[in-house]
């Protein structure tokens, strides 16, 4: 059906109205609704790219519907309606693509659970739950699922890890007082292709010296320090960077 406007009933040049006339054999027509929409569209690259694509596949012959004589031109049909099929399973593809938001996994080691009550003068005053929540927010805003995760025990931190190489576009690990010592972390995160940065509440070089080494700095694709809870929050917009 030709949809048309209200005041001056003259068609509405649109994609569907393009499609329709193609499908009924009026190419000329369906070209021309295509050419109206991108000159009014000019920045539309796909509506561009559309038409450069059925003026390739009809090699220039658009003055012919396939009524009487034009029925010889069924095959350039046939093409067109396949190739403006492909066009639109892309699109369709491409948003759904679009629509699923990317997953990224942040990992809290040993006593991060106790955050607001342990050493608030190097660790800060928010809880570990007031820093997820933080996390999950501005992860909406950027598009992202977040997944927080906190364990006290070495292997549970490393079976998480392995868990991240299915689903996971992103990592940001805290590792706490297993980043000076653990080996096993170290080798879990070699095993991720995806974007890893390393974050720690207190600037671990200003502190002891054994807190000086980090056993993942040199796996990790980043790493802050330093900053409290912001450095989370900075860590996931640099991700989600990486990521797209």
């Amino acid at each position: 059906m030709v949809e048309r406007n209200e005041d001056n009933l003259e068609e509405v040049p649109t994609e569907t109205l393009a499609r329709l006339y193609i499908k009924q054999g009026f190419l000329d027509k369906g070209i021309s609704v295509y050419r109206k929409l991108c000159l009014e569209n000019p920045d539309n690259v796909e509506l561009k790219k559309t038409l450069e694509d059925l003026e390739k596949g009809l090699g220039g012959e658009t003055d012919k519907s396939l009524s009487g004589e034009g029925k010889k031109d069924e095959k350039i049909l046939k093409v067109l309606e396949n190739w403006l099929g492909a066009i639109q399973d892309k699109k369709e593809r491409l948003k759904r693509r679009e629509s699923v938001k990317k997953h990224v996994l942040v990992i809290h080691g040993p006593n991060l659970n106790m955050l607001g009550k342990r050493e608030k003068g190097i660790y800060g005053t928010a809880t570990l739950d007031e820093i997820n929540s933080e996390l999950a927010a501005e992860g909406e805003k950027l598009g992202l699922t977040v997944e927080t995760f906190q364990s006290n025990h070495e292997g549970a931190i490393v079976e998480k890890i392995h868990e991240a190489v299915r689903n996971c576009q992103g990592v940001i690990i805290n590792p706490a007082a297993y980043t000076h010592t653990s080996v096993a972390i170290r080798d879990a995160l070699l095993i991720l292709d995806v974007p890893i940065i390393e974050v720690h509440l207190s600037n671990i070089y200003r502190r002891e010296p054994f807190r000086h080494k980090s056993m993942t700095s040199d796996v990790a694709t980043a790493q802050i320090a330093g900053l409290g809870k912001l450095g989370y929050l900075l860590a996931l917009q640099a991700l989600s960077k990486l990521i797209k």
